[in-house]
């Protein structure tokens, strides 16, 4: 089954923003352990911080446990269903999710080398 939504990292890591992280059906959970789905290499981020879940074109957020929250659009949750569009906030972290089709445009975007359209160039 084709990944239909994606999270771009857009701040708290210089040297990852703009990085792509697919989110496939079911649960990844995410921390700074090597046994989490997906690391996040940040001391702001807990071993074991936040699961998504993916299912039937649903996505949600849970904490699991963390030291310093999960937040959604700057809220504090303990669980939540998001949407596209949403920024999402582990530790120091700043993620977007978006649907795995404008993954590429808001990754240049975040980057600075495309906008939020999806052009690359004031031409476009």
């Amino acid at each position: 089954m084709a990944t239909s939504f994606a999270l771009v990292i857009l701040d708290g890591l210089p040297e990852e923003i703009g990085r792509i992280i697919p989110l496939r059906e079911g649960a990844q959970v995410f921390g700074r352990t090597e046994g989490a789905d997906i690391r996040l290499r940040s001391d702001t981020v807990s071993r074991r911080h936040a699961r998504i879940t993916v299912e039937e074109g649903r996505v949600t957020i849970e904490d699991v446990a963390s030291t310093s929250g999960t937040f959604v659009n700057e809220e504090l949750v303990r669980a939540r269903e998001i949407l596209p569009g949403a920024r999402i906030r582990i530790g120091r972290i700043d993620f977007e999710l978006v649907r795995a089709e404008d993954a590429e445009a808001r990754s240049l975007a975040a980057t600075g080398r495309g906008h939020e359209d999806g052009s690359t160039s004031a031409n476009d």
